[in-house]
């Protein structure tokens, strides 16, 4: 399968589910060859068609498409330079978890244990650096764990990578919705985590060490 079929689908499921606002968010996939195909700038999720997208290399030269990258593509580089393994990178505002990066505070999953063993024992804030320039896509290279599939970015919104697209769009759905019952459970005194044993037996069967 193309991979374009995949990102035109995965840009209309964000706009669908609310994950992204007017023309925010952006999502690459790495091909076999070292390039990448990226969504446009300042196109509404909901409209984009395969056309739309565009081919870029590691130093961002346009190889195929008539539309610019997303500026926020130094990004998804950054994130590929420093994670070998990841094939996908999706960038998007879902409300919850973009609440949690605008209040400055990372996430603590240990009172859920499918979101520890998804998302692993903590979702890690990076701290806030001007949208679209190198300062932040430098902060998010030295951000990025191999073991970590998901980041907020302070101010800003939510990462989420995996070795595929589906998988990077399936950590992100966990992130909100995760993000969503912790609200809720605020509500009625709080989450509570899980006993320490129980968090290391989820990581260790759940989030293998990389290879």
């Amino acid at each position: 399968m193309d991979p374009r079929t995949w990102l035109v689908e995965v840009c209309h499921q964000l706009a669908d589910r609310g994950f992204t606002s007017a023309t925010g968010g952006n999502i690459s996939v790495r091909l076999p060859d070292g390039t990448f195909w990226v969504t446009p700038s300042r196109l509404h999720k909901a409209r984009v068609t395969r056309r739309d997208l565009v081919r870029i290399d590691a130093k961002m030269r346009k190889l195929e498409g008539a539309r610019q990258p997303s500026s926020e593509t130094p990004v998804h580089l950054a994130m590929y330079r420093a994670l070998p393994q990841a094939g996908a990178v999706v960038h998007a505002h879902p409300p919850a978890a973009t609440g949690f990066a605008q209040a400055r505070k990372a996430i603590d999953c240990r009172s859920s244990s499918e979101a520890t063993a998804i998302l692993t024992r903590r979702v890690p804030l990076i701290a806030y650096e001007r949208p679209s320039t190198d300062r932040l896509a430098k902060a998010v290279e030295r951000a990025m764990r191999p073991e970590c599939k998901a980041y907020l970015m302070a101010n800003h919104g939510a990462l989420a990578w995996g070795a595929d697209l589906w998988e990077a769009y399936d950590i992100l759905d966990t992130l909100e919705v995760f993000s969503r019952s912790l609200v809720a459970a605020a509500a009625i005194g709080g989450a509570r985590p899980l006993p320490g044993r129980e968090v290391d037996w989820l990581e260790t069967h759940f989030c293998p060490p990389p290879k």
